[in-house]
């Protein structure tokens, strides 16, 4: 299976309702929301290999189901994260690509690398308008993103992540009720490691709404 393909055509599916994951979210407590993500994905990637040889049929659906978990994972990090600095919305769609390539290790999106593109859309674009755009200006600046389709490059960066737990999980499918268990556990190693990354990156994106270039949309009154 060509997983670095599967990725790039799992994320052009992805069809994020910002609007709805903030307010699903913002309010609830940063290890509730992680509980309820891992807990789904646990018992999806355990039914998805229960079944012996069949269970290959179904990989590219899996990758699909956790790039769609992984990323309402990340969005609602991001809304709880914001909420709680009292910055209300700052979600963009781009920011999950942004986050894959930082999990994937792509040195293009660094803590300095990311500071330094800020700077200068600071400087192109003013405060306000550089903190609005910041997930989109880095996804193109920093080579991973066409417009809001995956480059192969980091298609090819985060296939390989894929392909390095799959590869297992599609073996342990082959011994049955251990493959359940397999599974599942590879599903909670990915949205763990990706919601601690998540947590990263909301955290540098938070930091650059200063008290002078706070933009974030506003949200309806609870």
């Amino acid at each position: 299976m060509n997983f670095s393909q599967a990725v790039i055509d799992a994320f052009a599916t992805l069809t994020p309702n910002l609007a709805g994951i903030y307010d699903d979210a913002h309010a609830v407590p940063l290890t509730d929301w992680r509980r309820k993500q891992q807990a789904m994905v646990t018992a999806s990637g355990a039914a998805s290999i229960a079944v012996p040889v069949m269970h290959l049929v179904g990989m590219a659906a899996d990758v699909a189901f956790l790039m769609n978990r992984m990323a309402v994972c990340c969005y609602g990090i991001g809304a709880i994260v914001a909420h709680g600095k009292g910055l209300g919305q700052i979600l963009e769609d781009e920011d999950f690509a942004i986050i894959l390539g930082r999990w994937s290790g792509d040195e293009n999106l660094s803590d300095a690398a990311i500071t330094l593109i800020h700077a200068d859309l600071m400087a192109e674009l003013g405060g306000k308008a550089a903190s609005r755009a910041l997930a989109r200006g880095v996804g193109l600046r920093a080579g991973i993103l066409i417009g809001k389709k995956l480059t192969s490059k980091i298609g090819a960066k985060i296939g390989a992540k894929f392909a390095s737990k799959m590869g297992s999980k599609a073996m342990a499918g082959f011994i049955p009720v251990l493959g359940a268990a397999v599974g599942g556990g590879i599903n909670l190693w990915f949205i763990t490691s990706i919601a601690k990354e998540a947590q990263k990156w909301f955290e540098l994106k938070s930091s650059f709404y200063t008290a002078g270039t706070l933009i974030a949309k506003p949200v309806t009154p609870e």
